[in-house]
């Protein structure tokens, strides 16, 4: 095959599709505010727990790296797996009832 056929297929119509709802928000009409600000708010929490728990795991390798003995860095981990734990069962839980108090707000009748 030579260049010149190569940038002719190139440049085809075929190869140069355009979806055309993606230029548009007409597409997302038919979805009812409510869920997309529920999902929002759920992706919201979510994202800030995923940062939260980075944050930790990079503050427990920082102090895992200034402990002196063995029995220093098995009480920093096992502060870190106690700690941890506790604030993942809590952003879980404000998660999931951010998802529930949204939802049931939704729902018709309410």
């Amino acid at each position: 095959m030579t260049i010149e056929q190569a940038q002719t297929d190139a440049q085809s119509p075929q190869s140069n599709f355009k979806f055309p709802f993606l230029g548009s928000p007409e597409w997302l009409k038919p979805f009812s505010a409510s869920p997309v600000n529920s999902y929002v708010a759920a992706w919201h929490d979510a994202l800030g727990f995923v940062a939260s728990r980075l944050q930790e795991q990079a503050d427990y390798a920082k102090n895992m790296a200034e402990c002196s003995d063995p029995a220093e860095a098995l009480k920093c981990h096992a502060e870190f797996v106690q700690n941890s734990l506790k604030r993942s069962y809590a952003d879980g839980s404000k998660i999931f009832d951010t998802l529930r108090a949204s939802f049931s707000s939704a729902q018709p009748g309410k």
